[in-house]
């Protein structure tokens, strides 16, 4: 079995901002929490029975604390740049199920109009800056857009880049962080640690006990958390964009958790050949889900009822959102060819 690396803090205990949550702020988080989920089954599903056949499904089952966690504070102006495993952020900051569902399904009212896969697209308007698929990248893109807010005088923006335990190996991750530092940009980096890069094990990526260590060399706060508890996620995530928006530059949070399916729909949840079925079970004891449900029915302020498993309006709008966008056109072949080139910017084709 690998070495199963479950979660610490670096450093001081979180203040308590969940504390402040009121019961709908809970209801929500709860809700999204279950959006997250049933988005992900969806999809999977869908793959199954054939009605998805253009790319593979990415899941984040196991990792929706991180998604709500990370989200939930952050204000209207702020920035994310999500991952292939971070669907749902897209609707938690602003896009529609339906146009998430037609990016998905390679539609002509798709975000990219079906020039791109998944993740692969963004909104500026909704502080969305599309990822790369080399993720380490990612963070140097963040910069950049960290520093053209800078130079619009928008220094209390923050941008959450999410990223995975494997990119923190690359260069681009090192420079962006680096270049972030020095220059104290409002720069959160989530590492999204499932602790495997598609099928090689965490202890072959990293030689630190933890990925938040890092940091050290950057002179930045880094924290190693447990990524399956929303409240811990939730809590650390307040405590970073503080010190953000203060000018103090960038945090690094290591979320520590675990894919529950495997890296795509194609590879098995349950290969022996790289994962051991008692690791897998042991993360499944570890569900966020029922995890929060747990903790909401110890405040008392809930009832059994109060918390259906799922929702039955997350359904019905991610089940909705599916039918939509199978029922929308395909691009035409002629605008393979359009979008290619900024025209404004004099650039001919």
């Amino acid at each position: 079995m690998s070495r199963v690396r479950t979660g610490r803090k670096n450093g001081r205990q979180a203040v308590a901002y969940h504390e402040r949550l009121t019961k709908s702020d809970l209801q929500k988080v709860y809700r999204n929490l279950w959006f997250a989920r049933v988005f992900d089954e969806a999809l999977y599903d869908a793959k199954k029975k054939g009605r998805l056949r253009r790319g593979n499904v990415y899941g984040s089952r196991g990792q929706e604390a991180i998604i709500v966690g990370t989200t939930y504070p952050l204000e209207e102006g702020d920035f994310v740049s999500p991952i292939h495993r971070d669907m749902p952020v897209f609707i938690l900051r602003g896009m529609t199920t339906e146009e998430v569902m037609c990016q998905v399904w390679g539609k002509a009212e798709a975000p990219t109009r079906g020039k791109d896969s998944w993740s692969h697209m963004g909104d500026i308007s909704k502080g969305i800056v599309h990822s790369t698929s080399m993720l380490g990248s990612t963070i140097a893109v963040a910069c950049g857009v960290l520093w053209s807010l800078r130079l619009d005088g928008k220094r209390d923006r923050v941008l959450v880049a999410y990223t995975g335990e494997g990119a923190t190996a690359t260069g681009p991750f090192h420079e962006g962080l680096n270049f972030a530092a020095v220059h104290k940009l409002p720069l959160i980096v989530v590492v999204e640690n499932n602790q495997y890069a598609y099928s090689t094990p965490v202890e072959l990526e990293v030689p630190t006990n933890t990925v938040a260590e890092r940091a050290k060399g950057y002179g930045i706060p880094g924290y190693s958390i447990d990524g399956n508890d929303f409240i811990e996620v939730y809590n650390t995530m307040c405590a970073a964009l503080e010190h953000a928006r203060a000018g103090k530059g960038p945090v690094l949070i290591e979320c520590v958790t675990y894919r529950l399916q495997g890296h795509a729909d194609h590879d098995e949840t349950r290969a022996r050949q790289y994962r051991p079925v008692e690791e897998i079970e042991m993360w499944e004891k570890r569900d966020p889900l029922p995890r929060f449900r747990r903790y909401l029915l110890s405040t008392g302020h809930f009832t059994e009822s109060e918390l259906p498993e799922p929702p039955s309006d997350v359904v019905e709008e991610i089940q909705h959102a599916i039918e939509y966008a199978i029922s929308r056109p395909d691009p035409e072949p002629h605008t393979a060819l359009e979008d290619i080139y900024d025209e404004s910017a004099g650039v001919s084709k």
